[in-house]
Protein backbone atom coordinates (compact mmCIF):
# COMPACT_ATOMS: atom_id res chain seq x y z
CA UNK A 1 0.00 0.00 0.00
CA UNK A 2 3.10 2.04 -0.56
CA UNK A 3 3.93 5.37 -1.94
CA UNK A 4 6.95 7.62 -1.78
CA UNK A 5 7.92 11.22 -2.20
CA UNK A 6 5.94 14.42 -2.38
CA UNK A 7 2.20 14.37 -2.96
CA UNK A 8 0.67 15.40 -6.30
CA UNK A 9 -2.97 16.24 -6.71
CA UNK A 10 -5.32 15.70 -9.61
CA UNK A 11 -8.53 17.58 -10.35
CA UNK A 12 -11.13 18.21 -7.68
CA UNK A 13 -13.76 16.89 -10.14
CA UNK A 14 -16.69 18.30 -8.22
CA UNK A 15 -16.60 16.13 -5.13
CA UNK A 16 -13.62 13.87 -5.70
CA UNK A 17 -9.89 13.95 -5.25
CA UNK A 18 -6.88 12.08 -6.58
CA UNK A 19 -3.72 12.21 -4.51
CA UNK A 20 -0.57 10.59 -5.80
CA UNK A 21 2.62 9.92 -3.88
CA UNK A 22 4.41 7.52 -6.22
CA UNK A 23 4.78 7.42 -9.97
CA UNK A 24 2.36 4.98 -11.59
CA UNK A 25 0.36 4.49 -8.38
CA UNK A 26 -2.73 6.52 -7.56
CA UNK A 27 -2.30 6.52 -3.79
CA UNK A 28 -5.59 8.10 -2.74
CA UNK A 29 -8.56 8.41 -5.04
CA UNK A 30 -11.73 9.22 -3.17
CA UNK A 31 -15.14 10.78 -3.65
CA UNK A 32 -17.21 12.78 -1.20
CA UNK A 33 -20.01 10.46 0.01
CA UNK A 34 -22.58 13.05 -1.05
CA UNK A 35 -21.39 12.58 -4.65
CA UNK A 36 -21.40 8.76 -4.78
CA UNK A 37 -22.99 7.13 -7.85
CA UNK A 38 -22.68 10.32 -9.95
CA UNK A 39 -19.69 9.34 -12.10
CA UNK A 40 -17.13 11.37 -10.14
CA UNK A 41 -14.95 8.34 -9.32
CA UNK A 42 -15.01 7.24 -12.95
CA UNK A 43 -13.85 10.73 -14.06
CA UNK A 44 -11.01 10.69 -11.53
CA UNK A 45 -9.93 7.19 -12.54
CA UNK A 46 -9.99 8.06 -16.25
CA UNK A 47 -7.88 11.14 -15.49
CA UNK A 48 -5.36 9.07 -13.51
CA UNK A 49 -5.03 6.48 -16.27
CA UNK A 50 -4.78 9.06 -19.06
CA UNK A 51 -2.37 11.38 -17.21
CA UNK A 52 0.24 8.68 -16.64
CA UNK A 53 2.20 7.32 -19.59
CA UNK A 54 3.42 4.22 -17.77
CA UNK A 55 2.85 0.87 -19.44
CA UNK A 56 1.20 -0.40 -16.25
CA UNK A 57 -0.39 1.19 -13.21
CA UNK A 58 -0.90 -0.48 -9.85
CA UNK A 59 -3.29 0.54 -7.13
CA UNK A 60 -4.54 -1.06 -3.94
CA UNK A 61 -8.23 -1.14 -3.07
CA UNK A 62 -9.01 -1.59 0.63
CA UNK A 63 -10.59 -4.95 1.40
CA UNK A 64 -14.31 -4.45 1.91
CA UNK A 65 -14.58 -1.40 -0.36
CA UNK A 66 -16.83 -3.14 -2.84
CA UNK A 67 -17.90 0.03 -4.68
CA UNK A 68 -14.30 1.02 -5.43
CA UNK A 69 -13.44 -2.54 -6.40
CA UNK A 70 -16.36 -2.58 -8.88
CA UNK A 71 -15.18 0.74 -10.36
CA UNK A 72 -11.64 -0.53 -10.90
CA UNK A 73 -12.92 -3.85 -12.30
CA UNK A 74 -15.09 -1.94 -14.80
CA UNK A 75 -12.04 0.07 -15.93
CA UNK A 76 -10.06 -3.07 -16.72
CA UNK A 77 -7.88 -3.36 -13.62
CA UNK A 78 -7.33 -6.92 -12.39
CA UNK A 79 -6.49 -8.23 -8.92
CA UNK A 80 -2.93 -9.54 -8.77
CA UNK A 81 -2.74 -10.17 -5.03
CA UNK A 82 -3.78 -9.17 -1.55
CA UNK A 83 -1.44 -7.43 0.85
CA UNK A 84 -1.40 -5.91 4.32
CA UNK A 85 0.62 -2.83 5.21
CA UNK A 86 0.50 0.81 6.17
CA UNK A 87 -1.24 3.03 3.59
CA UNK A 88 0.89 5.79 2.08
CA UNK A 89 -0.01 9.11 3.65
CA UNK A 90 -1.50 7.49 6.77
CA UNK A 91 1.10 5.22 8.34
CA UNK A 92 -0.61 5.14 11.76
CA UNK A 93 -2.41 1.86 11.08
CA UNK A 94 -2.18 -1.26 8.97
CA UNK A 95 -4.83 -2.20 6.42
CA UNK A 96 -5.48 -5.04 4.00
CA UNK A 97 -6.13 -4.37 0.35
CA UNK A 98 -6.30 -5.95 -3.07
CA UNK A 99 -3.40 -5.04 -5.36
CA UNK A 100 -4.79 -4.30 -8.83
CA UNK A 101 -3.01 -3.59 -12.10
CA UNK A 102 -3.97 -1.91 -15.34
CA UNK A 103 -1.92 -2.31 -18.50
CA UNK A 104 -2.01 0.26 -21.27
CA UNK A 105 -3.57 -1.23 -24.42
Amino acid sequence: MGGRGAGRHGPGAGGGRLRRFADAEPTWLYVDPGRYRQGVGRVLLRHALAADDSAAIECTVPAGNDHARALYDSAGLVVVGTKTGKPAGNERFAATGHAMEWHRP
